[in-house]
């Protein structure tokens, strides 16, 4: 009789990636190597996504950014074992559960129900505003989701009411089992973890995560997080911090930092700078860099360069689609900070 493959599963947390300094998506990538998996397995992707550059906007930021390019390049395969919208196995459209919330908050016992099920779910809210690290997710998020799931199931029932969670996550499961990985690095939405623990319960060896230390690189993305959601207390204090490391990335953000300012030749500059070293990582950064550098051109009256940078966006092979919007729009007419008057 086979042994059962070994599984651990890797909570995915989204955007809170980038506002989670002990939780960076380099912290993801370091716990998917301390686990030395044979196979990476994708829940938020589905069959096939992989051979379309478009995946890398998929929301969950730390499988473009690091985990991804880190197993290509060690040579560990990938696999996408998420669940495609409309495909034969899909157990349902999601958007009934929005049909059924409606239809019970016609009536006074339906709003009482929806009421305890916000309830359930505001000890889940208030740690997503903490800095959690991976330790606490596993202590206290995913426990708190655990039995917010529970009491949504109680008082919704399945089905409808909890977006068909375990049928969706029992295709995840199997697909993921069937990838032929002896040691898997299953990587999920934090809010599928649990239901997937309980799948995967004897038919594999979990394995336990292991928090990791992400050194240097952890601290320098904190940082490069911290100036992408341009939310600094000290401007100043920050692009001073910026200057310090050698990134490409750093170069963008100051130039973000200085046009907020409204300081446009310093952030030409910034963004001149980035032009002379290699920007191909991480994912975003050729189309934004590009998008922002013909923003620029427009706001110093550049409108030739500008136009040859909002084409170079258009010209790559993946650019975010935040960022090709914004090159579609300069190519129609010039970039401004102000938007135009009425009338």
């Amino acid at each position: 009789m086979a042994s059962l493959a070994s599984v651990a599963l890797v909570p995915l947390v989204g955007p809170f990636h980038t506002r989670w300094p002990r939780y960076t998506v380099v912290h993801v990538r370091e716990a998917v190597k301390a686990v030395a998996p044979d196979v990476v397995a994708l829940a938020p992707l589905a069959p096939g996504a992989l051979a379309d550059p478009a995946w890398q906007d998929t929301d969950e930021v730390a499988l473009p950014h690091t985990v991804v390019p880190w197993a290509r390049a060690a040579g560990v395969a990938v696999t996408e074992v998420g669940l495609r919208p409309g495909e034969a196995l899909d157990p349902g459209d999601v958007s009934a559960s929005q049909d059924l919330q409606r239809f019970l908050g016609q009536y006074e016992a339906g709003q009482a129900r929806l009421a305890q099920v916000r309830a359930s779910e505001a000890p889940v809210r208030r740690l997503l505003e903490s800095a959690l690290d991976l330790r606490r997710v596993g202590t206290e998020l995913l426990p708190a989701i655990r039995e917010h799931q529970a009491e949504r199931e109680r008082l919704l029932g399945a089905g409808p009411g909890t977006e068909w969670l375990e049928e969706r996550a029992a295709v995840t499961a199997t697909r993921a089992l069937g990838s032929g990985g002896r040691r898997i690095a299953l990587l999920a939405a934090v809010d599928q973890v649990p239901v997937l623990e309980e799948l995967l319960d004897g038919r594999a060896r979990l394995v336990e995560v292991p928090d990791v230390d992400a050194g240097e690189e952890g601290r320098q993305r904190a940082l490069l997080d911290v100036a992408m959601r341009g939310d600094a207390a000290d401007v100043d204090s920050l692009l001073a911090s910026l200057a310090d490391l050698p990134q490409p990335e750093a170069r963008y953000h100051e130039a973000n930092l200085h046009l907020a300012a409204e300081r446009q030749e310093e952030a030409l500059a910034s963004l001149q700078r980035l032009l002379r070293l290699d920007f191909v990582e991480p994912y975003f950064l050729p189309g934004f860099a590009l998008a922002r550098l013909g923003q620029v051109y427009d706001l110093v009256e550049r409108r030739a360069d500008a136009l040859k940078a909002y084409r170079g966006v258009l010209a790559l092979s993946y650019a975010p689609a935040a960022a090709v919007a914004a090159a579609t729009a300069g190519l129609e007419e010039p970039f401004s900070l102000y938007a135009p008057a009425d009338g």
